[in-house]
């Protein structure tokens, strides 16, 4: 007789005359199963070849419908959005766009860059949105407005509707509502502030930000800082020079005032939009006229010591809607 073979040997088994579905009805099986070698051996023969058959079915590498669906269903990851069904016969909203506002306190050693880059959006956002005038004054212990995406920040006003900030920035309407999770029609929360995601800032904002917008309105020395002093506030610096040292527009705007005023003696104020203006006191003479417009840089006096000045200097101040600000926060 000749050996079996062994299972998984790789020798093909005969199977013809053999019924593959080992189907134990066949006639060829029934009765005394005396089919080529008697029936014991062909018994025999026949479960081998049923077990081979099914352990070759097993590992031929054709999964079976059943494994075919579970190996897809762990191939294919579940998706990160289901958008709902249209409502209305309008189209979903996308999924919700990842930023926020949030507040940092600024460390020793911190620049905006290193911020911007932590949060993962850029200098020029977070300058702008903190109003800075000047990103190399920022001092440890500073807290700032972060946005974690390029973008701007809309403070809503009454009467503000989506569409038409959104337009006004440039903003594309279906991101705008989405990063503020917000539904169209849906009115705006007045006195919040929303996200303008990809929003870019004017170009003079970002001049500003960086220190580059402000020009030194003459050359001299510093002697006396914003501030109190000696009992009392200072509201702009004093820069000590020469008796008709040119005095230039710190940037371009429109003159508001030109002529004397009390302890200012010759004054010249400039009108730079956005509530911002520049005062230039104590000069000798005086080379605009109200209502003029002037670049940057542009010829507006010089420096003298009229009004209430013990020397010859420039006393310049920065103001935003009336209040003194702190001029080396301003100049380059």
């Amino acid at each position: 007789m000749a050996p079996r073979p062994a299972m998984g040997s790789g020798v093909r088994v005969p199977t013809q005359g053999v019924p593959t579905n080992c189907d134990s009805s066949d006639s060829r099986y029934s009765g005394n199963s005396t089919y080529r070698g008697g029936g014991f051996r062909s018994a025999l023969l026949r479960l081998v070849l049923c077990a081979f058959l099914v352990v070759a079915g097993s590992v031929s590498g054709v999964p079976s419908a059943q494994a075919r669906v579970l190996g897809s269903t762990e191939m294919v990851p579940p998706p990160l959005y289901t958008p709902p069904p249209p409502v209305n016969g309008e189209a979903p909203m996308p999924p919700p766009l990842h930023a926020q506002i949030i507040e940092y306190e600024v460390q020793s050693g911190d620049t905006l860059w290193d911020i911007a880059t932590a949060f993962g959006t850029d200098p020029e956002t977070l300058a702008v949105i903190n109003e800075m005038q000047n990103w190399n004054r920022l001092r440890p212990g500073d807290r700032v407005k972060v946005l974690t995406m390029s973008g701007l920040i809309h403070k809503v006003a009454p009467g503000d509707e989506a569409e038409a900030v959104a337009n006004k920035h440039g903003v594309d309407l279906i991101d705008f509502l989405a990063v503020n999770g917000l539904q169209k029609g849906q009115s705006l929360p007045v006195g919040e502030d929303l996200i303008l995601p990809g929003a870019r800032p004017q170009r003079e904002a970002v001049l500003a930000a960086r220190g580059e917008l402000y020009r030194w309105p003459t050359r001299g020395r510093l002697t006396s800082p914003f501030g109190y002093r000696w009992g009392s506030f200072h509201s702009g610096i004093d820069i000590a020079t020469s008796t008709g040292t040119p005095v230039v527009a710190t940037r371009a705007g429109r003159v508001t005032f030109a002529g004397w005023r009390g302890g200012y003696g010759y004054l010249v104020i400039l009108d730079h939009g956005g509530g911002i203006s520049s005062y230039y006191a104590h000069l000798s003479s005086i080379a605009v006229r109200t209502g003029q417009v002037v670049d940057t840089e542009a010829l507006v006096g010089r420096v003298g010591s009229t009004g209430r000045s013990t020397g010859p200097h420039l006393h310049f101040e920065i103001r935003v809607n009336g209040n003194p600000r702190n001029p080396m926060d301003y100049l380059p």
